[in-house]
C-alpha cells in the first residue's frame, strides 16, 4: 500500500490541439481599475505593421486558422454533446447552453470569417512579444476585457476600456472597426475553451461510469468480488480528475452502499491526492465556473449582436474627432456613409504615407481652414474626397498606387475613353463583316457598310457602357443627413406635382396623391403643391371650369385644416388659365409642364405676378423655398425620401457653382435626380411594361446603382423627376429656349443646370 502511495497520480494529458488553457480568467475588476488596467496595456504593448514588415510574402493569419479551427472543433463537440444527451447522459449545465445556444455561437463564428477578410486583417498591427506575439493587438485588447469580466461584456465596459486605452494609445479606424469582430472572436475562444473542458468532464463521466457498471458486474453482489473488483481497478490505475472520482463514487454508493472495498478505495484516492470530499469539491467548482464562464460568453454575444457599432466607432475614432472641427460645420451634419466615405479616404492616405490617420485629418482641416473664403474649398471634403484630393495628397508626398492612377487618367479623359471606345468597338464590329463579304463584294463595300454601321455601332455602345458600369465603381454623391433634425429653415423645400385637370374626379385624385406623398415625408420646412392646367380647348374658358376651380381649392384648404391647423400651410395650389397658342391652335397652359415649373420658380422670386389664376395658401412662407422637388403625377416619393432629396443637393460639394461667361452650372448640380424604379402594381400590366420594369419593388432612393455618365463623366441625364437648386436652375435656363420648340425638355434643361445621379 505505501508503495502505491508514492506513485505520482495519472492526470490526463491536455488536449495537443488547444493551444490556450482553461477559461480567460483574470482578476474580476470594477470600471476604475479596468480602465487602469486598459492604460497599463496601451503602456506596455509592442506592436508593428504586418503589410510592412512582410511586404513580399503575407503568411496566413493565425488568428484566422485559430477561428477555422474552432469551428470544427465546436461543431463536433456539439454532435457529441447531442448524442450524449440523446441517451440521457448528464452534459452538464454548460453543455446545455452550447446545445441550446448552439445557433448563435455559428451565427457569429459567420460573421466574424465574413467581416475578417484576409486582406483586412493584414492592415492591423500585431504585437511584437508576449503569449499573443503575431496576434493583432486590437485582439489582445479584447482578451484582457474578456479576462477581467468573466466574460461578461458590458457595453459600457467596452466604452470605458477603449477610451482608457487611447489615453495613452491612439486607435486606427480598422482597428475600431475590428473591435466587434475581436470580441467575438475572444468569446469564441472563451466559448471554446469551456466546450472542451464540458466534453472533457462528459469524457470522464462516461469513463467513470465503465468502470462502476464493470465492477459492480465483476462482483457479483458479494463483498469478497467486490473488493477483488476494486483491487483490479486500482492497478488498471485509470487517469483520475475530481469529476471521474466524485462520479464513479457516486455510482458505486449508489448501487454497493458503504461497504469495507469502497471504503478501501476511498482512503486510495485520499493517497493519491483526490479524497472524495475534496474530489467533489473540486468537480463542482469546477462546473459552477465553466457553466458561469459559457453562460457570460454566450449572452455577451448575444449583447454584441444588437449593438449599433457604427457608432461606437465614431465615438472613438480620434479622426473623427478631428474632421468634426470643419470649418464649415457640414461633417457632423452627413451622413453616416458620407463620413465613412471621408474616414476611409484618410486611412487611404495614411496607410501608405508616412502620416498617422490622426495628422492626415489635421492637415485636411488646416487646408480648409486656408481656404475658409471658398465656400467649396472651405470643406474638408474638398480636400479629401473632391477635386482638391490630389493635391492633397501632394503635400503629404503620398504615392496612389497604380490602379487608383489609372482611375483618375480615365475620370481626366471621359471622352477620349468612351467615344474612342465605341469608335474602336464599332470597327471591331465591322472587321467580321467586311471580312465574311469577300473579294468579289468588297467593291460594293460602301452599301455593306450603310447596312452593318448601325447596327454594329449598336454593338460597341452596348459593350462600352457594360465594361464602364463594371470595371468603374459607382460614384456616389456625399450626402447631409435631415432624417432626425429634419430639413433646416435654409433648405425649405417645395415639392410640386404638375398636373392637368381634365374633371373633377381627377381633381380628387390629385388631391389624395399629394396627401399620400405628404404622409411619407412630411415634416418642417417641406411644402407640397400642385401646379395644375385646364386641358387644352377651342376657347378660352369651358363650362367645367369653375367647378373644377372650386373642387381644388376646397381640397387643398381641407388638407391644409387636417394636417395644418396651426396656419401653417402645408399645401398650396397655382393654377393657370388657359392661353391661346397660335402654332397648336388651341388655348393651352404656356408651355405645358415646362412653363408651370418656369413660371413658378419666377413666381417665388417676385416676378410673374400674373402666371397664375388662382393660388391657394399662405404664399409669403414660400418665397424663402432654396429647392424644389418636381414629380409627374403617377410618380410615388418613398417615405423620407424627400429629406434624403433635399440631403443631397445641400451638401457643400454638390451646390451648384454657375459660371456667367459660360452661362451654365459648372460644379456641383443644379439637378439631382434620383433613380427610378418601376412599382409592383405597374410592373407587369402589358408584356411591354414587364420587359422594362428591372426589378420592381426595389427602393431606388436607397440602392446605389452604377450609370457610365455619372461614373464616367459625373453628370447624369434629367428625365423630368428629381429636386433642383431654383436659383440656379433659374439662372442656368431662363430665356434659353424659343418657346413652341422643346417637346423633351427635361434632358436639355439637365445639360445647362448640371445634373447628378
Amino acid at each position: 500500500m505505501k508503495a502505491t502511495s508514492a506513485r505520482t497520480p495519472r492526470r490526463p494529458p491536455p488536449s495537443a490541439e488547444d493551444v490556450f488553457a482553461g477559461p480567460i480568467r483574470g482578476e474580476l475588476l470594477g470600471a476604475e481599475h479596468l480602465a487602469e488596467r486598459a492604460r497599463a496595456l496601451a503602456r506596455d504593448q509592442e506592436t508593428v505593421h504586418e503589410r510592412r514588415k512582410h511586404r513580399v510574402r503575407m503568411r496566413p493569419a493565425r488568428l484566422l486558422l485559430r477561428l477555422a479551427q474552432t469551428r470544427r472543433i465546436l461543431e463536433d463537440a456539439q454532435a457529441r454533446l447531442s448524442a450524449a444527451a440523446a441517451r440521457g447522459t448528464d452534459v452538464g449545465p454548460a453543455g446545455d447552453w452550447l446545445l441550446d445556444n448552439f445557433h448563435v455561437v455559428r451565427e457569429h463564428a459567420s460573421q466574424v470569417h465574413e467581416s475578417l477578410p484576409v486582406d483586412y486583417f493584414r492592415e492591423l498591427p500585431l504585437l511584437v512579444e508576449g503569449p499573443l506575439a503575431e496576434y493583432p493587438r486590437v485582439y489582445e485588447i479584447a482578451i484582457t476585457l474578456i479576462s477581467h469580466t468573466e466574460g461578461r461584456v458590458d457595453l459600457q465596459d467596452v466604452d470605458l476600456f477603449i477610451s482608457a486605452f487611447q489615453e495613452n494609445t491612439e486607435l486606427s479606424l480598422g482597428e475600431l472597426w475590428a473591435v466587434p469582430a475581436m470580441l467575438r472572436l475572444g468569446l469564441l475562444e472563451s466559448v471554446r475553451r469551456m466546450t472542451l473542458r464540458t466534453v472533457q468532464r462528459l469524457e470522464e463521466i462516461e469513463t467513470a461510469d465503465g468502470w462502476a457498471e464493470r465492477i459492480l458486474l465483476d462482483s457479483t453482489g458479494s463483498p469478497a468480488a467486490l473488493r477483488d473488483a476494486v483491487a483490479a481497478f486500482v492497478e488498471a490505475r485509470p487517469a483520475i480528475t475530481p469529476s471521474f472520482v466524485s462520479r464513479l463514487l457516486q455510482q458505486l454508493r449508489a448501487s454497493a452502499g458503504a461497504v469495507p472495498p469502497l471504503m478501501g478505495l476511498e482512503r486510495w484516492f485520499a493517497e493519491e491526492g483526490l479524497g472524495p470530499t475534496d474530489a467533489t469539491s473540486r468537480a463542482a467548482e469546477r462546473l459552477a465556473l465553466t457553466t458561469l464562464v459559457m453562460a457570460n460568453s454566450i449572452m455577451s454575444l448575444r449583447t454584441i449582436a444588437q449593438r449599433d457599432w457604427r457608432d461606437f466607432v465614431e465615438r472613438h475614432s480620434v479622426m473623427e474627432r478631428i474632421l468634426r472641427e470643419d470649418p464649415t460645420r457640414d461633417h457632423a451634419r452627413m451622413s453616416f456613409a458620407t463620413r465613412d466615405a471621408y474616414r476611409h479616404s484618410v486611412e487611404r492616405i495614411a496607410k501608405d504615407s508616412d502620416v498617422n490617420e490622426s495628422d492626415v485629418a489635421r492637415r485636411a482641416i488646416a487646408m480648409a481652414r486656408a481656404h475658409a473664403d471658398h465656400p467649396r474649398r472651405a470643406h474638408v471634403g474638398y480636400w479629401l474626397v473632391d477635386r482638391g484630393v490630389e493635391e492633397f495628397e501632394a503635400t503629404l508626398g503620398y504615392a496612389a498606387p497604380a490602379r487608383l492612377r489609372w482611375h483618375r487618367r480615365l475620370l481626366r479623359h471621359p471622352n477620349f475613353v468612351f467615344v474612342g471606345g465605341i469608335i474602336a468597338g464599332t470597327i471591331a464590329a465591322l472587321a467580321p463583316v467586311y471580312l465574311a463579304v469577300g473579294p468579289d463584294a468588297r467593291t460594293a463595300w460602301l452599301a455593306v457598310l450603310l447596312v452593318a454601321l448601325l447596327p454594329a455601332f449598336d454593338i460597341a455602345v452596348n459593350v462600352m457602357s457594360q465594361l464602364v458600369t463594371a470595371l468603374l465603381p459607382p460614384r456616389v454623391l456625399p450626402k447631409l443627413d435631415f432624417s432626425t433634425s429634419g430639413v433646416p429653415t435654409d433648405c425649405r423645400t417645395a415639392v410640386v406635382i404638375p398636373t392637368l385637370f381634365p374633371s373633377v374626379a381627377a381633381v380628387k385624385a390629385a388631391i389624395t396623391d399629394i396627401e399620400v406623398q405628404f404622409l411619407a415625408n412630411k415634416g418642417p420646412n417641406l411644402h407640397f403643391a400642385l401646379l395644375s392646367d385646364f386641358t387644352d380647348a377651342p376657347a378660352a374658358t369651358q363650362d367645367t371650369d369653375d367647378a373644377i376651380i372650386a373642387a381644388a381649392t376646397a381640397g387643398i384648404r381641407d388638407l391644409n385644416a387636417r394636417h395644418a391647423p396651426e396656419g401653417n400651410d402645408a399645401f398650396y395650389l397655382f393654377h393657370r388659365p388657359r392661353r391661346w397658342n397660335a402654332q397648336q391652335g388651341v388655348w393651352m397652359g404656356w408651355e405645358r409642364k415646362r412653363g408651370k415649373l418656369a413660371e413658378f420658380n419666377r413666381f417665388l422670386r417676385g416676378e410673374a405676378a400674373e402666371a397664375f389664376s388662382v393660388v391657394v395658401g399662405d404664399i409669403e412662407t414660400l418665397r424663402a423655398i432654396r429647392y424644389v422637388i418636381t414629380l409627374d403625377s403617377d410618380t410615388v416619393l418613398p417615405p423620407d425620401a424627400a429629406m434624403a432629396l433635399v440631403g443631397a443637393i445641400a451638401h457643400p460639394l454638390n451646390r451648384a457653382v454657375y459660371d456667367e461667361p459660360r452661362g451654365r452650372v459648372v460644379e456641383g448640380y443644379g439637378i439631382l435626380q434620383p433613380r427610378v424604379g418601376i412599382s409592383l402594381a405597374s410592373a407587369h400590366l402589358s408584356r411591354f411594361s414587364a420587359v422594362h420594369s428591372g426589378h420592381p419593388g426595389v427602393d431606388p432612393y436607397t440602392t446605389a446603382v452604377s450609370d457610365v455618365y455619372q461614373d464616367l463623366y459625373g453628370e447624369g441625364s434629367f428625365t423630368g423627376k428629381g429636386i433642383y437648386d431654383l436659383d440656379a436652375f433659374e439662372r442656368a435656363t431662363h430665356g434659353r429656349f424659343p418657346e413652341n420648340t422643346l417637346l423633351s425638355h427635361d434632358l436639355i434643361e439637365g445639360n445647362y443646370a448640371r445634373a447628378g445621379l
